[in-house]
């Protein structure tokens, strides 16, 4: 029997077909049965699984408290002023106010002692400057548009009479269709301002209310700290303070460094001032010993490394914390191969209203600090878990 060559083509494809079938049929099987030993090792070894995934939890959890228990940081040479502590947490609102303000009124020149939160206290203060910086406005800024109808889109009537009356109707008032977009622009913001007096400086840097906004908007990884080997800071606060830092060194060469210089700041504006203050302290030495930190509800900075440098040179250093503040607690101390510490000495308060924002508000802040009820003492709450 003769073939012809498109019986002979034909025949191959099928066998070529046929192959690649059977082929793929035995790959299908070979994973099922790869697939059903692999859940049954899972039930075989599942009370083992479950115990590895819980001791893998608690290793992670004793290397936290191991790395908290092993930092040594210079303690104050100075004690905690809860007068001056007052001031500066007023001064934080304030902050946060003129920043607000400066977003909303494009002729605000950034003067504090037009805003709510001034009090006759500081009368006796001078503002020498604030600093702006850039902030990414797509993700909080949004307006309606209208958006002409194109050629195009008049040409689409359909057979459906329900669709042609709406495109009617859509004619009739103006052939527009109204959409929200995001506004995609870097605007300039307000960061902070410097105060004098005869008496000392004042360097604030100011938080915001959307807290838990810029948190899981900052890239998370860590960037070695130049002048200190083995030390790293969060890049996401680094970045931030980078932009400003020309501006700062500029205020700082004017400052009297025969007085204090309080450095300080509410949220984010916590991690600004403690990049600030060791900065500060390096390049200008005359003012170094005048500096004293006040944070306020701020996250980690750094690893152990850093946290030990800068508490050597900016020993006069004070963390004041809301227990039931959750932004205190990130980052995390471990986070992936980082390694997240606080810095300055703890003095800690208690408020809890039942969500994340009340208890990290600058208001909740300064109403604990204005009753005196932050300590340095230890807490002594019941105690359970992982020991």
């Amino acid at each position: 029997m003769k073939f012809g060559r498109r019986q002979i083509l034909l025949a191959g494809l099928t066998f070529g077909v046929a192959a690649i079938g059977t082929r793929n049929y035995h790959r299908w099987q070979t994973k099922r049965k790869l697939e059903a030993l692999a859940k049954e090792k899972y039930r075989t070894n599942l009370q083992g699984l479950l115990h590895e995934t819980f001791d893998a939890d608690a290793k992670k959890i004793q290397q936290g408290i191991k790395i908290q228990a092993s930092l040594k940081l210079t303690p104050p040479k100075i004690p905690y002023e809860r007068n001056m502590s007052k001031l500066l947490i007023q001064c934080s609102k304030l902050g946060t106010q003129q920043y607000l303000t400066g977003k909303v009124d494009p002729s605000f020149n950034g003067s504090i002692k037009s805003l709510p939160a001034y009090t006759p206290q500081l009368n006796s203060y001078t503002q020498i400057a604030s600093f702006k910086g850039l902030e990414d406005a797509r993700s909080s800024e949004a307006v309606a548009v209208d958006v002409p109808q194109t050629d195009e889109q008049s040409k689409t009537a359909t057979k459906d009479p329900v669709e042609n009356n709406l495109d009617t109707a859509q004619k009739e008032i103006g052939d527009t269709v109204t959409q929200t977009v995001k506004i995609q622009q870097l605007i300039p913001v307000y960061f902070g301002f410097v105060l004098t007096s005869k008496t000392a400086n004042m360097i604030i840097f100011r938080g915001t209310q959307r807290t838990t906004e810029w948190i899981g908007d900052i890239v998370l990884f860590q960037n070695n700290y130049e002048g200190f080997a083995n030390s790293k800071i969060h890049s996401g606060f680094a970045n931030i303070y980078n932009k400003l830092a020309q501006q700062i060194h500029q205020i700082a060469s004017q400052l009297n460094p025969s007085v204090p210089c309080y450095i300080s700041g509410h949220s984010l504006g916590s991690a600004l001032a403690t990049l600030a203050a060791i900065d500060l302290a390096q390049k200008f030495p005359k003012l170094k010993e005048q500096i004293r930190l006040y944070t306020y509800g701020g996250p980690r900075v750094g690893n152990p490394t850093f946290a030990q440098m800068h508490s050597q040179m900016v020993p006069n250093s004070y963390r004041i914390f809301n227990l039931a503040d959750t932004i205190p607690l990130s980052p995390p101390t471990v986070f992936r191969k980082d390694v997240y510490v606080h810095v300055g000495q703890e003095w800690s308060f208690l408020a809890q209203y039942g969500d994340v924002l009340p208890n990290h508000a600058v208001d909740t802040y300064s109403a604990a600090i204005n009753k005196q009820v932050e300590t340095d003492r230890e807490r002594t709450f019941p105690i359970s878990g992982i020991m």
